[in-house]
């Protein structure tokens, strides 16, 4: 790694690393913990105030960074970020609801289109391009804005809902953001700017993991999570849409909450509820510890990324349909084990 990329992923990182020992300490002296809900599997009260190292320190990275210019889009991103911790850090004080908080992802989601983020294209894999600039409002695409916005809020809430477990939202989101960063270096794309973002993105959760793996001192909260989310979203439609590898790369978080929200509608509930339906909530039920599920998930999430990397057009859709099968037939068979188990629980 060059100095170009190493300076913003050591300066996230140290910086990251010193605010969450900080803030561990600050919320033990200040008794700054939150309530716990039914579905938390932690009973003893960890400070949820990481997502403020985490933002933090990426936006001083980014800031004070020489090789980067502070253009629009970037004050875009920036100001989002700042929204997200805001909103974030009162929804772990409050618990604002669903409601509020699709409100302030929807927010943030305007913000990055009002800086002149465009999707005016998605490739198709069979060839050629699906146009979403067909019809403008104001010069502003409204498919490729109502994709923007599907996009943000839908990985904001991916990585929100894979945060029950100590270290695995983390993980998955540095994966992430470690496969654009390959990505972006590569003499494919070829974007610098993108690569430090990206790896100042990689330092800062690389320094809260240091205290979040299990037995967590802290978590990330709803401002850490949805941060990165946000980030991951934002990342892959800068300056051309790499939407398809960061869709392999999630694979398991992304069709995991897309089979919980099925059997939320197919009960009759809300899409939003909380509950500990989700893959890792399940498989802890099964037995598994903490530890053994984060790397279950961080093992697939690498395995897919390298994947992302070296193959393109038709072969990422091959892949996507070969890593759904596998994935859904784990799901089914984590959902048919539950039920069999709560059934013989229920005859005992």
């Amino acid at each position: 790694m060059t100095p170009l990329y190493l300076s913003p992923f050591i300066a996230s990182f140290i910086v990251s690393l010193f605010l969450t020992w900080v803030l561990i300490g600050f919320s033990e002296k200040f008794k700054l913990f939150f309530a716990i809900k039914p579905r938390h599997i932690h009973k003893k009260n960890i400070s949820r105030l990481g997502g403020i190292a985490i933002i933090a320190s990426f936006i001083a990275t980014i800031i004070f960074n020489p090789d980067l210019v502070l253009t629009q889009q970037l004050i875009g991103f920036l100001t989002g970020a700042i929204i997200i911790l805001f909103f974030g850090v009162m929804d772990d004080f409050r618990a604002l609801g669903w409601k509020k908080q699709l409100f302030f992802q929807l927010a943030v989601s305007v913000v990055i289109i009002l800086s002149n983020i465009r999707v005016d294209y998605l490739t198709n894999p069979f060839g050629g391009m699906i146009r979403l600039d067909n019809w403008e409002i104001f010069s502003t695409p409204v498919f490729g804005s109502m994709f923007i916005i599907f996009w943000i809020v839908f990985l904001m809430n991916v990585l929100n809902w894979v945060d029950g477990i100590d270290g695995l939202a983390g993980g998955v989101g540095v994966t992430g953001a470690g496969i654009l960063f390959f990505l972006s270096v590569s003499a494919l794309v070829n974007q610098p700017p993108l690569g430090i973002i990206s790896v100042a993105l990689v330092g800062a959760v690389l320094g809260f993991l240091v205290f979040n793996f299990h037995p967590a001192k802290i978590f990330m909260g709803t401002s850490g999570a949805m941060f990165i989310g946000f980030s991951l979203a934002v990342i892959s439609i800068f300056s051309g849409v790499k939407l398809a590898t960061l869709v392999l790369v999630l694979a398991v978080p992304i069709l995991d909450a897309l089979w919980v929200i099925l059997q939320r509608i197919k009960k009759g509930g809300s899409i939003f509820s909380g509950d500990r339906s989700h893959l890792h909530y399940r498989l802890l039920e099964l037995g598994f510890s903490q530890r053994q599920i984060v790397v279950f998930y961080y093992i697939l999430s690498v395995f897919f990324g390298i994947i992302a990397l070296n193959i393109s057009g038709l072969g990422k859709v091959a892949a996507f349909l070969i890593f759904t099968a596998i994935i859904l037939g784990i799901l089914m068979a984590v959902s048919l084990i539950s039920k069999t188990r709560e059934a013989q629980s229920q005859k005992e």
